[in-house]
């Protein structure tokens, strides 16, 4: 899962810190304090630093992706016109991106292959990901940098109940996009990708990253939510009812791209 996230990340980090720190008081505590500090510095040197490292390792990763191995992106223009807003509809809102996961390379690879160099180069217009404390937050200095490249902490399988598809046959999802959807002020649309051949970019049990390979990735539509947050005010429906629906209505998206992706693959 990836997405781009306001206020409603905050929540979320501090529900994961929490569960971690049932586990591990000591690195959730470094974790939490590195995290804050590196979001409240605010300085143009900050700010600068910022924008040279994403943009630096956005133009690394894109070239990687579109240089050293061939990527096509299919209805691009649906998540674009999203993530800047071009549209009435997204207006005042946030927005939060679905899709399968492969492997560790996943992001910042996709993301990179997915927006101009100029964009990187403007952290502002870029999405937050999420990468577990175990394994991304345990040195205090790769913690710090990769906050500082809008990283945001979570704890593997805690706090929101997190949502992660594991590769090429998709899992059931989660529900912990649906509660990110309804703990936000305005419910963000949530738009759903599919991607395929990065389990050739970095096979199991490889130590370095492959080139000379085809990878495609398929934007959806956007899915809305207004209607069932509606509905649960209205009907009184319980919190997991909603969860459930809301993430239910993700499921079906992200599967037929999966079974697009694939007939359209088995034709070519």
């Amino acid at each position: 899962m990836a997405g781009f996230l306001g206020g409603s990340a905050i929540h979320g980090i501090k529900r994961s810190l929490a569960e971690e720190g049932k586990r591990d008081p000591d690195l959730a505590l470094k974790v939490a304090k590195g995290y804050h500090k590196t979001l409240q510095d605010d300085s143009f040197y900050a700010r600068l630093c910022q924008s040279l490292t994403i943009g630096t390792l956005g133009f690394v990763a894109h070239t990687f992706m579109h240089v050293l191995n061939e990527t096509k992106i299919e209805n691009s223009k649906v998540l674009q016109d999203a993530a800047y807003k071009r549209r009435p509809e997204y207006k005042d809102r946030g927005l939060i991106t679905v899709s399968n996961h492969v492997s560790a390379f996943d992001d910042p690879l996709i993301p990179a292959a997915m927006w101009s160099i100029p964009r990187m180069f403007s952290p502002y217009e870029l999405r937050y990901v999420f990468c577990s404390i175990d394994r991304c937050f345990k040195k205090y200095w790769l913690g710090r940098m990769l906050t500082s490249v809008k990283v945001i902490p979570v704890e593997r399988g805690g706090g929101l109940d997190q949502s992660r598809d594991e590769g090429k046959t998709l899992k059931k999802l989660k529900v912990g996009v649906a509660a990110l959807v309804v703990s936000a002020d305005v419910p963000p649309p949530v738009i759903p990708f599919y991607h395929h051949g990065m389990h050739n970019v970095l096979p199991v049990g490889a130590q370095s990253l492959k080139t000379g390979n085809k990878i495609r990735i398929v934007v959806g539509e956007p899915i809305f939510f207004d209607d069932l947050i509606r509905l649960h005010r209205q009907k009184g429906y319980s919190e997991k009812e909603v969860y459930s629906a809301i993430t239910a209505r993700i499921e079906v998206a992200l599967r037929e791209l999966h079974e697009s992706t694939h007939r359209q693959l088995d034709r070519d």
